[in-house]
């Protein structure tokens, strides 16, 4: 093999290592972290359904915390909610979880009052409550944010949970922003099956 042939495949040989190079780099998206796991719970949504974890099997979701009279974080962190609501309101795989950190006053049919205000789409965006106990033991032991000893002091993040009910990311649910990371981080999810 002359000089100028084994030149020629050297350049051949640099060039496709490039183009490798830049193609994984340009798809390197770094996985996202597994946080925790979600405890089993069964809730009523606002349609008077039982909702439970199993529910959630198979889904990409995102859940918070809020009270419906509530007039501080829960308006910008519902309506912030909305946006992720409605980038992925035709995406049967994609479910978005309010849970009421005041049950006595939030019945299925003020939560379903409550939704109608953002145009949710209920059998995708649930709206959820259960007995005061319930809604501690899922911000204690399954979300880890929040007061559980005085759950209206309700966090103010969002949680992404995965397909397997494992937490995989943490949100600011009052900074419009962090949507767009949201967005992108439930979109990897969903790539990811």
């Amino acid at each position: 093999m002359n000089q100028k042939t084994r030149f020629i495949i050297y350049g051949i040989v640099a060039i496709f290592l490039a183009i490798t190079y830049f193609i994984k780099e340009s798809d390197n998206t770094p996985a996202l972290p597994v946080i925790g796991t979600v405890p089993e719970f069964s809730f009523t949504d606002s349609h008077g359904e039982t909702i439970t974890k199993a529910n959630m099997a198979g889904k990409v979701w995102v859940a918070d915390f809020i009270f419906t009279t509530c007039n501080m974080a829960c308006p910008v962190m519902t309506g912030n909610m909305n946006i992720v609501h409605k980038a992925f309101k035709e995406n049967d795989d994609v479910r978005i979880v309010s849970i009421s950190v005041y049950p006595e006053y939030d019945t299925p049919e003020v939560l379903a009052e409550y939704a109608s205000r953002y145009d949710a789409n209920t059998n995708r965006w649930h709206f959820l409550t259960g007995p005061e106990e319930s809604v501690q033991d899922v911000i204690k032991d399954g979300f880890k944010i929040g007061d559980y000893e005085d759950i209206i002091f309700h966090s103010e993040k969002f949680a992404l949970v995965d397909q397997q009910g494992q937490i995989r990311g943490y949100y600011n649910g009052i900074k419009t922003e962090e949507m767009t990371q949201l967005k992108q981080d439930i979109n990897n999810l969903l790539g990811e099956n």
